[in-house]
């Protein structure tokens, strides 16, 4: 689940809104998978809910970030 965002392109991309910081940070073009992505998100329980579809390429990170997690949106 979702529970808050770090920027307001990304709550804007979540909600559908066609902001002038949303169309800055993330191309038009990837809205629509962005948007599936981070409803993928919110409906994830645990961890192991973004594994399935494997094209979301979950992955731990490393270093400063160790302790998160990524998936793409783009490939």
């Amino acid at each position: 689940m979702i529970v808050s965002f770090k920027d307001r392109a990304t709550e804007d991309i979540f909600d559908g809104i066609d902001s002038k910081v949303a169309r800055k940070t993330c191309p038009i073009s990837f809205w629509n998978v962005a948007r599936r992505k981070l409803d993928q998100l919110n409906a994830a329980v645990s961890l192991n809910d973004l594994r399935v579809p494997p094209g979301n390429r979950l992955e731990a990170l490393q270093g400063d970030r160790e302790g998160q997690h990524s998936i793409r949106i783009n490939d």
